[in-house]
């Protein structure tokens, strides 16, 4: 029996899981990155990049309708075993690792604000024992967590936006144009690897009801996630400007780090520290569940959970390998551009082949 099947999740669960998985690396240094190369323009760069991952899912779900099974059985069905092997097996990489940068970073990020005197591995350490501990509780455990928290994680990006209302400059928004169209372009389409995590309803879509609960979750989850990219970039772009923005590491710390209410209620950053530890923490575990997902369907294992701790050593030790969080940011770039191939490469060949067969047994229907 396999015991690593799971229940049915609902559109709020798969919201928080999709919506946790794209939006982490706003308060990472990603974004300074991004305000960097596109200046002022950077909206449209965010609205190109949301809207082909969404057109990714749907080539995907029609990929996924083109046979029974699970996303290993599809990828066999198109591509033959060899194949299948391959792209899932990248697929599996690409997901490690990221859960593998994204704990080095926050581990490095969570020295640097709250805890300046704690040993780097006791903090890794922390990280990951909390991780294997949601991820042994299963699919539904780490969709129910983000579904609880999202409220509070907006509601806490929404009240730093208003109360950082007096150091809004207007002008710095201009010129409207930033560093070029054609550079926002370029960028939204090869900034689409910050979406990765779309693919995590096609993979575990026996998870979900339907199909309509997929695309209907992936509709909210994009706007929404779009909604908060711009607003936080406008509020962001205002407040430190395009050359100031683009140098900060730690972006909505820095941005919290403003807010001053009087003398006895100062220094909220450290409040809403919390908050994005925990938005880290879910998209760890969301990236880390996923990869083993996928090993077990791969080799078609009874149970998730026995390998759960092998996850979490992986992850650590490839987390801990970068010597330097300098070194990791690069490592982390080379990563999001590595992962326009399981974005644009894998989903295209599966989506031809699709319309092959189909094609090819209508052909035959009508001799």
């Amino acid at each position: 029996m396999n015991t690593y099947q799971t229940g049915k999740l609902g559109i709020g669960e798969g919201v928080a899981l999709v919506f946790g998985l794209v939006v982490t690396r706003l308060f990472l240094s990603g974004l300074t990155d991004v305000v960097r190369v596109n200046g002022q323009i950077l909206w449209l760069s965010m609205i190109i990049y949301t809207v082909i991952p969404l057109l990714i899912l749907y080539m995907m779900i029609y990929v996924n309708n083109s046979a029974s099974g699970d996303i290993v059985a599809v990828c066999e069905h198109l591509v033959g075993k060899p194949g299948a092997w391959l792209m899932i097996t990248a697929y599996i990489l690409m997901f490690f690792a990221n859960s593998a940068s994204l704990l080095r970073q926050y581990a490095e990020y969570t020295i640097i604000t709250a805890l300046p005197r704690a040993e780097f591995q006791l903090v890794i350490l922390w990280y990951v024992v909390s991780v294997g501990i949601v991820c042994y509780l299963g699919i539904e455990a780490i969709c129910r967590a983000g579904y609880i928290m999202l409220p509070f994680v907006i509601v806490a990006m929404i009240v730093i936006f208003a109360l950082v209302s007096p150091f809004y400059i207007a002008y710095n928004l201009t010129p409207w144009q930033g560093n070029g169209i054609i550079k926002a372009v370029q960028s939204g389409i090869t900034g689409v690897g910050f979406n990765l995590g779309v693919l995590s309803l096609i993979f575990m879509s026996s998870a979900f009801q339907n199909v309509k609960t997929i695309k209907r979750i992936a509709m909210y989850a994009f706007g929404g996630s779009l909604l908060l990219r711009i607003v936080y970039m406008f509020v962001y772009i205002m407040v430190f400007g395009v050359n100031v923005g683009g140098e900060k590491a730690m972006p909505f710390f820095e941005l919290t780090r403003l807010v001053y209410l009087n003398q006895y209620f100062q220094r909220i950053e450290a409040l809403f520290i919390m908050v994005w530890v925990i938005v880290g923490l879910l998209s760890i575990v969301g990236s880390l569940y996923i990869g083993l997902y996928l090993i077990v369907i791969l080799l078609k294992l009874p149970a998730l959970r026995p390998i759960v701790p092998l996850g979490v050593v992986i992850i650590a030790n490839l987390a801990m390998l970068p010597p330097n969080i300098g070194y990791t940011i690069d490592i982390d770039r080379l990563l999001l551009q590595i992962s326009l191939l399981g974005m644009y490469v894998f989903p295209g060949i599966l989506f031809i082949m699709a319309l092959l067969k189909k094609r090819r047994k209508k052909t035959c229907a009508d001799l």
